[in-house]
């Protein structure tokens, strides 16, 4: 995840102190998702995506937090699912106020950017931050318990067609017919960032 370099250095001084008070205390401030919580996990909405990634570093999930992950954050930080695990513990050490803050954050404000970005102004230990969320369209192909195919689209809407009362989707692929065709989309984390002034 990016690194939140700009916070003050009062407000840095007073998470690190926190921080280490809490020392191995660490993790009785982050109690794990309740089952209610985790029934609700999914990215149908800005805020369903990032009550997920909220769940994830809560209950040390690193799989749900790097599924939470737009693919174009994967893509800019370089990351699988492998290396987000390294990825995350150093994140986690450079700012080790960071992973309390964004499990007990609660949102403040839905910031409408376009039809499928938006950023939610989060408040986290007396600071604000914002995290990007972007619409990602896709589409599954799956055999049994096996994803053939796992490919994101531009518009959902280009694969959908009405036809005689009903809905006909059509996606690439050739082979033998699926056992499962998955279309959707979902509101994937793109950027956590301080708020500032210019993110009214």
């Amino acid at each position: 995840m990016p690194r939140i370099g700009s916070v003050p250095t009062q407000t840095r001084v007073i998470f690190l102190l926190l921080a280490a008070c809490m020392g191995t205390a660490q993790s009785c401030c982050t109690t794990p998702p309740n089952a209610e919580e985790l029934l609700d996990l999914g990215y149908r909405s800005p805020r369903q995506a990032f009550q997920t990634l909220r769940a994830g570093i809560r209950g040390d999930l690193p799989r749900l937090e790097y599924r939470s992950l737009s693919g174009d954050f994967r893509r800019r930080n370089g990351l699988s699912q492998l290396s987000y695990r390294e990825f995350r513990e150093d994140w986690y050490s450079e700012n080790p106020w960071i992973k309390i803050a964004l499990s007990n954050a609660e949102v403040l404000e839905l910031i409408q950017r376009s039809p499928t970005r938006v950023s939610l102004r989060v408040g986290a230990l007396g600071s604000e931050i914002l995290i990007d969320l972007v619409a990602e369209d896709f589409y599954q192909i799956w055999d049994g318990d096996e994803l053939r195919e796992d490919a994101l689209v531009g518009n959902i809407a280009e694969l959908i067609m009405a036809d005689d009362g009903g809905w006909i989707a059509r996606v690439p692929g050739d082979g033998p017919a699926p056992s499962e065709l998955r279309l959707g989309r979902e509101w994937k984390v793109d950027d956590i960032r301080q708020a500032g002034p210019a993110d009214a």
